[in-house]
């Protein structure tokens, strides 16, 4: 509400009238703006009474400052580096948690602690959110940093190749440049709570010098359904989005989520918690010659039968690198990447007669089975208690045996009629634009359209009036065009303009970063207008094709510099990729 008087005339007010009514009905007020003042008032003069008996209150006292820096490309960093800066300032240092695209509001040799925690992507590459300033840090001409401290938590998968490689490098680059560790670096698995809480209690004793407590994380009571109490969601849709005569087999699942609670944005991923195989269980018990009752421990520190730890909560397809360690001890088989490529843990076996550890020694080498995490391919809008998934199944041949994989076949194969264990991922770095008049590039090959789907009935079901642009591509128009029906009528609504490639329908084959090149004008038109640039698919080589054809498109077009000029749509939130 607006006050006809300035906040100086509001003081002398105060100070002219030490008791209440503060304004007096004369006052040429409305009566609710005098209500509205005289409450006012009425706060600050019990504020300064409290002042004036009690002192002024302290300014709180920083124990230092120690920056806590994340690089995140899912969500998970982020929200660890959120959680470790507040429990920091509840210790009284000044940490504020920064993310690494804006590396800039920091000067490393003026700062004299630092954490970072990061995750790490594609082969090895730091999130798209710290490229730059993993190449700020790489520069030669980078400054030294002999009075900087600082200690790395790194996030990964031990079933990558590239286990933690961000956070290595990172750590290495920092000691290369003078600077000392806080503490030793942490490498954390899938399952980072734990491991990454030890680092923190380990950073925390170093900076106070042993003699502060920690600040142990709130743990809210469980109120609701998450990843720790995943939702038994009813599947109700198992749809074969190929035709027949297709090589592939993509699926589209519609999933209820009424009465879990849940909530999701378009953007947002979707984790399934998937059960293994029972042929696949009983052919490996078989195999390692148990009866399937024997009783193990499972993660949780519970008991089952190693049947039942088998089916529900351990990975045993692609073999954990505990389990490769014991092979190569046990079988004296170079079990290097060559090796396992098509393998799985059932061939260790078949492949060392000798390699048999009993249920007791086999569980504690076996990794804990993940959920998956799928990009969600629906808006809650458009279809009000239900998510949708757009997946491939993985089924294929090697070293003579059928393999498939164990989320996208329990989904495809064993959970009609059943319930699926579901939670909501949140990704806050892949959202629809603010504005809903900004015009939106998708790129999004095969099962990659996912999200857009989602995008594109959220911008229609909120009459959004910024234009969008797709670029879909696959195999063959005939039997691989997903949604085929769907795309065509918001294309003929307007909704949509529709770019597809076929790559295999012609001599020449043609992907999704080829058509770009061919509309390299009118996407310059669109960026120049500030359009958001999208990408989501295979990070490996769609990708990274993809965005080098818009790096050629900048240049020359725009005459720009590429790397500069898609820096800056990455913080301005206009580049944003969904790629695994």
């Amino acid at each position: 509400m607006r006050m006809p008087c300035s906040w100086h005339g509001l003081c002398n007010l105060k100070t002219q009238m030490p008791t209440a009514p503060y304004i007096p009905e004369s006052a040429p007020f409305s009566p609710e703006q005098r209500n509205w003042l005289n409450g006012f008032l009425a706060g600050m003069f019990a504020l300064q009474e409290t002042d004036a008996s009690l002192g002024a209150l302290p300014a709180t006292t920083s124990k230092g400052r120690v920056p806590v820096v994340f690089a995140s490309q899912s969500g998970n960093s982020e929200g660890l580096a959120e959680s470790f800066s507040e429990r920091l300032v509840q210790l009284g240092f000044e940490a504020p948690a920064i993310n690494a695209e804006d590396w800039e509001e920091l000067d490393l040799t003026t700062e004299s602690h630092l954490l970072i925690v990061t995750s790490t992507w594609g082969e090895g590459d730091p999130p798209d959110s710290a490229v730059e300033f993993w190449n700020h840090l790489q520069s030669e001409e980078h400054p030294r940093l002999e009075n900087l401290q600082f200690s790395v938590c790194g996030l990964g998968d031990t079933n990558y190749l590239d286990f933690c490689a961000m956070g290595k490098l990172l750590d290495a680059r920092l000691e290369a440049l003078g600077a000392t560790r806080i503490a030793d670096r942490a490498d954390c698995d899938v399952d980072f709570e734990q491991p990454s809480e030890t680092w923190f209690n380990s950073v925390v004793e170093k900076l106070s010098g042993d003699q502060s407590p920690t600040v142990t994380p709130e743990q809210p009571a469980q109120t609701g359904y998450g990843k720790k109490n995943p939702f038994p969601a009813p599947l109700l849709t198992n749809l074969t989005l190929n035709k027949a005569e297709s090589a592939r087999e993509t699926r589209h699942y519609e999933i209820s989520l009424a009465g879990s609670g849940l909530g999701y944005e378009v953007g947002d991923a979707l984790g399934v918690v998937p059960k293994n195989c029972p042929d696949y269980v009983d052919e490996l018990l078989t195999t390692l010659g148990y009866s399937g009752q024997e009783k193990v421990a499972l993660p949780d520190g519970s008991e089952a039968t190693v049947r039942d730890a088998f089916l529900n909560s351990y990975a045993i397809t692609t073999p954990s690198k505990k389990l490769q360690t014991a092979f190569i001890k046990a079988s004296g088989t170079a079990c290097d990447q060559d090796y396992l490529w098509g393998r799985e843990t059932i061939d260790l076996f078949t492949e060392a007669a000798d390699f048999r550890p009993s249920p007791g020694e086999l569980i504690p080498l076996l990794a804990k089975l993940q959920p998956r995490l799928y990009s969600i391919s629906s808006s809650p809008k458009a279809h009000p208690d239900e998510v949708h998934l757009t997946v491939a199944s993985v089924r294929y041949e090697a070293h003579g045996r059928s393999r498939k994989g164990v989320c996208s076949t329990f989904l495809a194969d064993r959970c009609d009629g059943a319930k699926a264990d579901v939670f909501v991922h949140v990704s806050k770095g892949f959202r629809v634009p603010e504005d809903p008049t900004t015009k939106m590039i998708m790129v999004g090959p095969g099962t990659g359209i996912a999200p857009f789907r989602a995008f594109l009935e959220e911008r229609i079901a909120t009459d959004a009036p910024g234009e969008n642009w797709l670029f879909f591509g696959n195999p063959h128009q005939e039997t691989d065009f997903l949604y085929e029906a769907e795309l065509t009528a918001m294309t003929e609504a307007g909704h949509l303009r529709l770019d597809t490639a076929w790559s295999r329908d012609g001599k020449d084959k043609v992907y999704v970063q080829h058509l770009m090149l061919q509309a390299a004008e009118e996407i310059w038109e669109w960026l120049q207008g500030g359009a958001h640039f999208y990408v989501c698919g295979d990070a490996k080589r769609m990708a990274k094709d993809v965005e080098e054809a818009l790096k050629q498109i900048i240049h020359e077009q725009g005459g720009e510099e590429p790397d500069q000029f898609l820096s800056s749509m990455k913080k301005a939130k206009r580049y944003q990729r969904d790629v695994y």
